[in-house]
C-alpha cells in the first residue's frame, strides 16, 4: 500500500517542483515590480499597520469599480511571512505550479493518466504561464481557480459527490473576485449545475450562503458607500452599449480578435510565442470545435462541459465591447491545454501526440522566458538601497518623473530598511548643507531632470549602479 501511494504521489510532486523552479528561478530578476504592485502593498500595509479590515479589492482595469478583496487576503498571507515585494511573487508563483498538480489530477481522473502528464508538463513549461506568474498581480492566480471549477464540477457532475458542488462554488467565486474575466467561470459553473437538473432549493440556498460569504466585506463597503460600486458596474455595461466607439466591436472586430489576437494567446501558451504555430492551432482549433459541436451528442461525456465552456466564453468575449488584452485570457490557458493534449490524441493517435507534446516541451523549455530577458528594475532598487542605507545619519531627496512611479517604488522598498534616513525628504538640507543630524545625503533624480535646483552636482558624486542601469541617477554628498 505505501509503494502504491509512493508512486500515485512522485508524479505530482515531480510536476510541482519542475513548475515551481520555472517560475521562482531567479525571482528577484522577474517580478515586475510596477505601478499595481506597489500600490497594492502600500495597502496593504496600510491596513496592517492601521488594524483595518479590508473590504475591496484593486481596481477593474475598465470602468470605475473595484473587485472583491480576495486577491488583498491572499497577498495578505504573504505579507505575514515578509513585507518584501518577493513575498506575493513567491506566492503567485506557487499557486501558479499547483495549477500544473491540479492539471495532472483532473486529466487523470476524468480522461487518461499519460496525457494528464503531458497537460500538467505542458502548462508548467507554458511561456505565457511562466510570465504572468512570476509576479503579484490579480489576475495572474486566475488559471489555478478555474482549473479546480472544472474539477470539483466534474467531481459533483459524474461522480456525485455532494462537497464538490460546495467546493466548485467556492473556487468558481475566487476566480471572479482575482479578475472580471473570472466572470465566465462563475457564470458556467451555476449554467452548468442548473441545466444539468441536479440544482434544487437545498442546492440553491446552499450556494447563495456560500456565494454571500464569500463576498459579504465588498457588501458591507457597498452598504456602507452607497453601492457605489455597483452603479460604476451598471454604469460600464451601459456605457459599452452605447459608446459610438465601442459599437465597433461587433463581427469585424470579433473576426480580428479571433485571426490575430486568439492566435497569438495559442501561440504563446504553448508554441513558444511563434505566430506560424499559433495560425495552425488555430486551424486545428477551430476545425476540432467544429466538428465536435456539429457531432456532440457522439462526443464522450466527459469532452461535453469543455466544448461547451469553449462556447460559452466566446458568447461572453464577443459581447465584451472593449479591448481583449492578453492577460484577460489567462483564465483559458488550463482548459486550452488540456483540451489540446485530448484533441491531438482523437487526431493523431496517442504515440504521435507524445512525441509532438514532447518536441514542444524541449523547445518550449530551451526557449522558456525562465531564462530569458529579465526587468532590472526590482534588482536595481534594492541594490542601491543597500548601498544607500550602508551609512548613518542619511537622508534622501527625489526629483522624479511621477509617470514611471519608480518613487513610489523606491519610498515602499525604504521602509523596509532597518537604517532609516533621519529624514523622509531633504532638497533644502541638501543645498543648504546646514542640519548637524545629517552627514549624508543622496539625490535621486530623472536624467532629463537632474540638472534643477535645489542640487549642487560639483558637490557631489554620483553612485555607480554598474552593471545595473536606469533612467534614475543617484548622486551622494557628504557634509
Amino acid at each position: 500500500m505505501k509503494k502504491v501511494l509512493k508512486n500515485q504521489l512522485s508524479i505530482p510532486i515531480w510536476l510541482f517542483l519542475f513548475s515551481l523552479f520555472l517560475r521562482i528561478f531567479h525571482l528577484s530578476y522577474f517580478i515586475s515590480y510596477h505601478q499595481d504592485q506597489v500600490r497594492d502593498l502600500f495597502y496593504i500595509k496600510s491596513h496592517f499597520e492601521n488594524a483595518t479590515f479590508i473590504l475591496l479589492g484593486p481596481k477593474a482595469s475598465v470602468g470605475n469599480f473595484f473587485l472583491p478583496p480576495f486577491w488583498y487576503y491572499l497577498m495578505s498571507s504573504a505579507y505575514l511571512f515578509s513585507k518584501s515585494p518577493l513575498a506575493p511573487a513567491f506566492l503567485t508563483a506557487l499557486l501558479s505550479a499547483i495549477t500544473a498538480v491540479v492539471i495532472f489530477l483532473f486529466t487523470k481522473k476524468f480522461f487518461d493518466e499519460k496525457l494528464a502528464f503531458l497537460g500538467g508538463v505542458l502548462y508548467a513549461v507554458s511561456p505565457l504561464s511562466i510570465e504572468y506568474s512570476r509576479f503579484a498581480w490579480n489576475p495572474n492566480p486566475t488559471p489555478l481557480f478555474v482549473i479546480l471549477t472544472f474539477y470539483f464540477f466534474y467531481k459533483f457532475l459524474f461522480e456525485k459527490d455532494e462537497k464538490s458542488f460546495l467546493w466548485g462554488s467556492v473556487a468558481a467565486n475566487l476566480a471572479f473576485q482575482l479578475h472580471y474575466q473570472g466572470l465566465v467561470i462563475f457564470i458556467f459553473y451555476f449554467l452548468g449545475i442548473l441545466f444539468s437538473k441536479k440544482f434544487n432549493g437545498k442546492r440553491l440556498i446552499q450556494y447563495l450562503l456560500v456565494n454571500f460569504f464569500l463576498i459579504f466585506p465588498f457588501i458591507v463597503f457597498e452598504l456602507q458607500n452607497g453601492f457605489k460600486n455597483t452603479l460604476g458596474i451598471t454604469h460600464f455595461l451601459i456605457a459599452t452599449q452605447t459608446s459610438a466607439k465601442l459599437r465597433l466591436f461587433g463581427i469585424p472586430f470579433f473576426i480580428k480578435f479571433i485571426l490575430k489576437d486568439f492566435s497569438f494567446f495559442l501561440a504563446r501558451v504553448m508554441f513558444f510565442k511563434n505566430q506560424i504555430l499559433g495560425y495552425m492551432a488555430l486551424g486545428f482549433f477551430l476545425i476540432s470545435l467544429f466538428v465536435k459541436i456539429i457531432l456532440f451528442k457522439k462526443q464522450n461525456k466527459y469532452e461535453k462541459p469543455i466544448i461547451l465552456f469553449f462556447i460559452f466564453s466566446f458568447i461572453m468575449l464577443f459581447f465584451y465591447k472593449n479591448s481583449l488584452i492578453d492577460f484577460y485570457l489567462l483564465f483559458l490557458i488550463p482548459v486550452v491545454i488540456v483540451y489540446f493534449v485530448l484533441s491531438l490524441k482523437e487526431n493523431i493517435g496517442e504515440k504521435s501526440t507524445l512525441i509532438l507534446v514532447f518536441l514542444l516541451l524541449m523547445i518550449n523549455l530551451f526557449k522558456s522566458p525562465a531564462f530569458g530577458a529579465y526587468d532590472k528594475t526590482y534588482l536595481w532598487i534594492n541594490e542601491s538601497i543597500k548601498k544607500i542605507t550602508s551609512q548613518k545619519n542619511y537622508c534622501l531627496a527625489y526629483n522624479i518623473f511621477p509617470q514611471n512611479f519608480i518613487e513610489s517604488k523606491y519610498r515602499y522598498m525604504m521602509t523596509l530598511a532597518k537604517n532609516q534616513p533621519a529624514y523622509k525628504n531633504c532638497d533644502n538640507i541638501i543645498y543648504y548643507r546646514c542640519d548637524p543630524k545629517v552627514k549624508t545625503g543622496y539625490y535621486l533624480c530623472d536624467g532629463a531632470i537632474c540638472n534643477q535646483k535645489p542640487v549642487e552636482f560639483s558637490q557631489g558624486r554620483m553612485i555607480n549602479m554598474k552593471p545595473l542601469e536606469s533612467d534614475v541617477k543617484i548622486y551622494q554628498f557628504e557634509f
